[in-house]
């Protein structure tokens, strides 16, 4: 039986799809209060008229069923983009490719204005997709998008930041952060401890839920990624090598093209199936295409092939 093979989308813990269901709530969730707080006798015709859709059954969420959801053409709405944008950089996903710099800087405003600013529930008291005492899809990957923003520009992270990059449980990220003796520092009176950023960024290469960001390994700071990749403790060389992959935008193919050595040899190498020897002149150039130190690199490599009892 063939299995599917794996896509970018596939680093998301929710599919775009029911995103993109939640983002018609969320849009709901501002119409029920539109319709209900509006001017008298024209608040269900202004809720429609944002919605591009007049809903029969009314704006609050007990009354709309799946089909009136997808009646709202939310392609239409600025909310749709921006919630797409924040998916497809929270996940490191998207076809677009990675390169969200720009988008980053622009967006991280709107989504901070959608997290605070959009109805938590509808006008009868029914939690909206922002939420935050019920667990909603569609806040988690906002969140995501703000802590994947605060990790990109250097800032301390929070136990929840690190949980919703790792994909992990806060209890469990604190029990590892624990584990290897790191400790949050002091912010403002009154707010949560915070992981230094160089702590955080450590711990998270070690993370196999962790996808780096495209921007986060960009010419300034590709080769102290790279370290931090490759000394993770809880990464093994493979594990290390697929994260340096997705750093660095290439694939198996690409990285044998860069580093000029047989691509057969280097998909075995990066994977358990077949025979391959140790050859250190490749492993040197692979080192140097990726800008990995050296001396862990050749060392996990070599540890890796004879672990594995390939031939020398």
């Amino acid at each position: 039986m063939n299995k599917r093979k794996q896509t970018p989308e596939d680093r998301a813990p929710f599919t775009r799809d029911e995103i993109i269901s939640e983002t018609r709530r969320a849009a709901l969730a501002l119409a029920s209060m539109i319709s209900n707080f509006g001017p008298s006798g024209q608040g269900p015709a202004l809720a429609a008229q944002y919605l591009g859709a007049e809903l029969q059954a009314g704006y609050d969420f007990d009354n709309v069923s799946e089909e009136d959801l997808n009646l709202i053409p939310i392609e239409r709405h600025f909310l749709y983009h921006v919630v797409m944008d924040a998916f497809d950089y929270a996940y490191q996903v998207g076809s677009r490719g990675l390169d969200y710099k720009a988008m980053a800087d622009e967006r991280a405003h709107e989504v901070d204005g959608i997290l605070n600013g959009f109805p938590r529930t509808d006008f009868s008291g029914e939690p909206s997709p922002l939420d935050t005492l019920n667990p909603q899809k569609f806040r988690q990957v906002l969140d995501t998008f703000m802590a994947r923003y605060s990790l990109d520009g250097g800032s301390d992270l929070s136990i929840r930041d690190l949980a919703l990059l790792a994909n992990m449980g806060e209890a469990a990220v604190r029990t590892s952060l624990s584990a290897e003796g790191i400790k949050t520092v002091a912010r403002g009176k009154g707010q949560s401890g915070a992981v230094p950023h160089s702590d955080a960024v450590s711990w998270l290469m070690g993370r196999r839920g962790f996808v780096p960001s495209a921007m986060f390994g960009g010419d300034d700071d590709m080769a102290s990624t790279m370290h931090s990749i490759f000394t993770a403790t809880n990464l093994d060389f493979r594990g290390a090598l697929q994260k340096a992959l997705e750093v660095a935008g290439l694939d198996v193919d690409g990285l044998a093209d860069k580093a000029s050595v047989p691509k057969p040899w280097l998909r075995q190498m990066a994977t358990t199936d077949g025979v391959a020897k140790v050859d250190l002149p490749a492993i040197e150039r692979i080192a140097n295409a990726l800008e990995a130190p050296l001396p862990i690199f050749a060392g996990k490599a070599v540890e890796n092939l004879l672990a594995r009892k390939f031939l020398i």
